[in-house]
């Protein structure tokens, strides 16, 4: 190392040191309070300096080309489904790296489970029909369809010679009697949009929702689907979320298979794959029975014609070459010490992603763990206040996902391993290009030529657990401070954001901390996004490069700063209560107050005087934030009516307890 690193070295290590313990000379930040902003609890908070982790050092931080490599590596080994060769080559290379960067005691889960399995990947030549090793076709009416998109993960398979059968088309509005499906290959269009006013399920999953922060930049509207032009997200999300419900129908009528006719561009839909259980009661789990029904995708361009032969009732043969064997996957646990590891004092945060799934981007959350990994260990262990723990899940594309599989999760093998966990941090899916579908009929899948902060590349959402004021600020710090675009933090249906209107969830199984009830935050991109998709490796099928090697750089900096502020921050500080209290707060309807006229001021004044609360907690002045609860309370028990006041009172009398 030269000189001039060492200095630069020894300088960041000093100033770690210094935040570690206590010292607050060159690592705070004055911070603009989330509520309030206008009063005078806002301009107290603003006067008020906060200790933070210093800003990421760039001389400790990967490189966008060693991250360039990293994923290239992974994805010349494409699909990494838990238990296959290129889950073994991924998860091999994960641990031949982790005590490089200084991780030790590595511990495992063997997770034996029902691998489903179609030998396609890497060559595309199996969707085509005329390629002569086609393991997916269809022919309708004596004409064959050129391409397949893909198949009903875990619907069965056929013979060599697949099987013939009526085809019947499903029509929602004219269902067709459950005993006429028997013995038919099923025929589904996936359907358009509803018509507002949606639903909040469907706001959730389907739209640009409201948020705690989010990044500068160019972003949809809210509460409206956005155009596929803009985002093939939202669209791809909600054409194949429809596949389990088909799936439903044809297991219970008894279908010989299944064909769903997506409403995608041929590039979007090509390779697209998806959890789907195909149980009667779409149940997985060790030992299931699974239904034969083998179920084949097409895009809009290569299903037109089957749909009319559907709709006609024409004959159809279906193949589809697969198989089930039995596999096992592997959670792998490692350590990286802190100060007082090994002894009692530990406290530790840990740091969760999961390592199986179709694609580069779903998921390449282990090499993101590496890169805060690397940076963390450039820090001598007595300057890492907490212990990062890191854990490497196999169970997302299980069938199932994880719900299915929880006699495997570490924690339930290991529930006292918990007692020292203060946060969490999750990570999944990074570094991807935003997709769209454009041009004629919306048949051109490429990717979005946006900046990056304006959407051309997959959101970091990020989800908080629960809506704790200092979570959220330390995000909007970390992507401040390390130019992260594309950031869009949400605390889920907890209360509402920053313009009043409902707040989606991220949905991000890593975020371990909603699982175990401890204080987290999770990033998961945005999904799909073209990365649900076999052969979306670093390539995909929207071009060349999907994968934003600088954008992965700074996801990784933003990351690895959190995991330095929760390393720092007092457990009081992101405690659960204070959540719990914001959102019993944020949530009270006008007829909850004395005056209901006055509600909104009223409102904002118990937000104010929680704010000021959490402002001293924060500072380490309690007597102050027991001062400030006590006036939140005289205040709930002059302007909330009397049947209300109980609740927010126990909310408000649990703070003070720990406050003690």
């Amino acid at each position: 190392m030269s000189e001039s690193r060492k200095r630069i070295a020894s300088s960041s290590r000093r100033n770690f040191l210094q935040a570690a313990a206590g010292v607050t000379a060159n690592t705070v930040l004055i911070r603009q309070p989330l509520w309030a902003q206008n009063s005078r609890a806002g301009a107290a908070a603003t006067a008020r300096t906060n200790l933070a982790f210093p800003k990421i050092d760039p001389q400790f931080m990967i490189t966008p080309d060693q991250a360039w490599d990293w994923n290239v590596f992974k994805a010349q080994g494409g699909p990494t489904y838990a238990g296959s060769t290129g889950w073994k080559r991924y998860t091999d290379f994960l641990i031949s790296k982790l005590p490089e960067f200084g991780a030790v005691d590595l511990d495992y889960v063997e997770i034996p489970y029902d691998h489903y399995i179609v030998d396609d990947w890497p060559d595309r030549r199996t969707h085509i029909h005329d390629s002569g090793v086609a393991l997916e076709k269809l022919v309708t009416d004596g004409t064959p369809v050129p391409v397949v998109a893909s198949y009903g993960m875990t619907s069965g398979s056929t013979p060599p010679e697949g099987v013939t059968a009526q085809m019947l088309y499903y029509d929602p509005a004219h269902p067709p009697a459950a005993g006429d499906i028997a013995g038919k290959i099923l025929v589904f269009q996936t359907a358009p949009y509803p018509n507002p006013p949606y639903s909040n399920s469907f706001l959730d999953n389907y739209t640009l929702t409201d948020y705690e922060w989010r990044s500068p930049g160019k972003w949809a509207p809210l509460f409206t689907p956005p155009p596929a032009s803009v985002t093939s997200s939202y669209h791809c999300r909600w054409v194949w979320s429809q596949l389990n419900g088909f799936a439903a129908i044809g297991i219970r009528g008894h279908a010989a298979g299944i064909v769903v006719v997506y409403d995608l561009s041929p590039g979007a839909a090509f390779g697209l794959a998806q959890r789907s259980v195909y149980t009667p009661d779409a149940k997985a789990g060790l030992g299931a029975k699974y239904v034969n029904c083998p179920t084949l995708t097409l895009d809009r361009v290569n299903g037109a014609r089957v749909l009319a032969d559907a709709k006609a009732g024409k004959t159809a043969t279906l193949t589809l070459t697969a198989r089930f064997g039995r596999d096992t996957g592997k959670a792998i646990l490692a350590y990286l010490p802190g100060k007082n590891y090994g002894t009692p004092q530990d406290e530790q945060v840990l740091i969760a992603t999961h390592t199986d799934a179709m694609s580069l981007i779903e998921e390449n959350g282990g090499l993101g763990v590496l890169g805060i990994l690397s940076y963390f260990n450039h820090l001598p262990r007595s300057a890492r206040p907490r212990t990062l723990v890191l854990y490497f899940d196999c169970r997302h594309f299980m069938p199932g996902g994880e719900g299915s599989w929880p006699q495997f999760d570490y924690y339930t093998l290991h529930p006292e391993r918990l007692k020292p966990i203060v946060a969490t941090l999750g990570i999944e899916h990074m570094g991807g290009r935003q997709t769209i579908e454009t041009g004629p009929g919306g048949n051109r899948y490429v990717y979005s030529s946006e900046l990056p902060e304006n959407g051309g590349v997959i959101t970091s959402l990020m989800d908080v657990y629960n809506n704790n004021i200092w979570l959220v600020e330390a995000i909007a710090r970390a992507a401040t401070d390390n130019h992260w675009p594309r950031v869009d933090v949400k605390a889920g249906n907890v209360g509402p954001g920053v313009n009043g209107g409902f707040q989606g969830t991220v949905k991000s199984p890593m975020n371990k901390g909603r699982a175990y009830r401890i204080p987290g935050i999770g990033l998961a991109g945005d999904w799909p996004g073209g990365w649900t998709q076999t052969y979306a490796q670093v390539d995909s099928e929207a071009g060349a490069h999907g994968f934003d090697k600088d954008y992965f750089v700074q996801q990784v900096a933003g990351l690895s700063q959190l995991a330095g502020d929760l390393m720092l921050v007092k457990p009081l500080v992101i405690d659960l209560g204070w959540g719990t209290l914001k959102s019993a707060l944020v949530k009270l309807q006008d007829a909850s107050f004395v005056a209901p006229r006055e509600a909104t001021a009223h409102r904002n004044t118990l937000m104010n005087q929680y704010v000021a609360a959490f402002r001293h907690v924060e500072a380490a002045a309690l007597d102050e934030a027991k001062s400030a609860l006590n006036n939140l309370a005289a205040n709930i028990s002059a302007r909330v009516v009397t049947d209300q006041q109980g609740a927010l009172s126990a909310l408000v009398d649990g703070q003070l307890a720990k406050l003690a």
